[in-house]
């Protein structure tokens, strides 16, 4: 859907309609885009399960444009504002009271979508148009659908340098599980201030396919000190993949306590494949 260009005219009518309906309770949602990816956040279910994951979104209060409630709410995320793209459509439900509230969907830019992996409380995914499910018609844009998306979800796409990397891994067991791992968890190799500086390309000696290693040693020392922020799941996950591939110590109860249970799946199939052991595939 393309966004449409967002007016003081647009943002008026948009209220009114709301009030013409009946609707008083309104809030603003941000649909950030990065590399073809948009932002979801955790939003915890009861007793911890039936989680769901949902776009940024925060409430428009009295006195405030639409569009006023966008910064705030990023800004709680540690995201800056970089620009409102469009807006994509709106959608109504109930809130803890019993009463109708609206959301309205905006695309947006942020200046660095990386600084949200320095607030490692929140839970976050960048998740492809794929990775969300099924999709009522048009007018209702896809990124609205996040607002209910279950927690459970298929295996992401391949991230950026998976075959090299699966290339140069080949016939070493513990480095095939390691890499494995690392791209399954699909986080990393998505960031270019990962993959830049600690993904080495080279072209096999037979023939002329690309190879790519990580320069695991050097990534552990830039999580170590500070310039690679994520979080405390990511660097778990660094750190368990760095260990099976070149030793690196790890304190597996620091390591292992924060992950969920979809990471805890990919690293009990990584040591089953280090060890020479093939367990059935795990199916999201």
């Amino acid at each position: 859907m393309t966004p449409l260009p967002v007016t003081a005219g647009l943002l008026h009518q948009l209220v009114a309609d709301a009030h013409a309906e009946g609707i008083i309770a309104m809030a603003a949602t941000a649909s950030i885009d990065h590399d073809g990816r948009v932002l979801l956040l955790i939003q915890p279910g009861r007793d911890f399960i039936d989680h769901t994951w949902q776009l940024p979104t925060g409430a428009v209060l009295p006195g405030e444009t639409l569009t006023d409630a966008l910064p705030k709410t990023l800004a709680a995320l540690g995201l800056d504002l970089d620009e409102i793209l469009g807006y994509l459509g709106h959608h109504d439900r109930i809130d803890t009271d019993g009463e109708p509230s609206r959301v309205f969907c905006f695309a947006v830019t942020v200046t660095d979508p990386h600084s949200i992996c320095q607030a490692g409380r929140i839970g976050h995914w960048w998740a492809t148009p794929e990775d969300l499910p099924d999709q009522p018609a048009p007018p209702q844009p896809v990124a609205l659908a996040a607002t209910s998306a279950p927690m459970n979800r298929r295996e992401p796409d391949d991230p950026p340098l998976a075959g090299p990397l699966r290339t140069g891994a080949r016939g070493l067991c513990a480095t095939e599980a390691a890499t494995e791992l690392f791209i399954r968890h699909a986080a990393w190799l998505h960031r270019s201030d990962f993959r830049d500086p600690f993904v080495k390309l080279a072209t096999a000696i037979a023939g002329d396919t690309d190879t790519a290693a990580i320069d695991w040693p050097a990534a552990i020392t830039a999580l170590d000190t500070g310039q690679l922020p994520c979080s405390g799941g990511e660097a778990s996950m660094l750190r368990l993949a760095a260990s099976l591939a070149v030793g690196i110590p790890v304190d597996l109860r620091h390591a292992l306590l924060g992950l969920d249970s979809r990471n805890l799946d990919l690293v009990t199939q990584a040591v089953h494949h280090a060890t020479g052991r093939r367990p059935q595939p795990i199916i999201y």
